[in-house]
């Protein structure tokens, strides 16, 4: 596929979404929450598996 000459285009296509490559400087907060979220999650759904066991 030939595309129309773009003078604002590298050629590059790693480099889009350019959000998508992580520097060393990204912070890491979401990471761990979205981890603490999961565990929670899997917590709750022990804790309901359990809970319905008992009844």
């Amino acid at each position: 596929m030939v595309h129309a000459h773009n003078p604002g285009r590298t050629g590059s296509v790693a480099a889009w979404p350019p959000a998508a490559r992580r520097t060393e400087t990204d912070p890491v907060m979401l990471d761990l929450i979205f981890i603490a979220a999961g565990l929670a999650f899997f917590a709750l759904g022990e804790g309901y598996a359990v809970l319905c066991d008992r009844l």
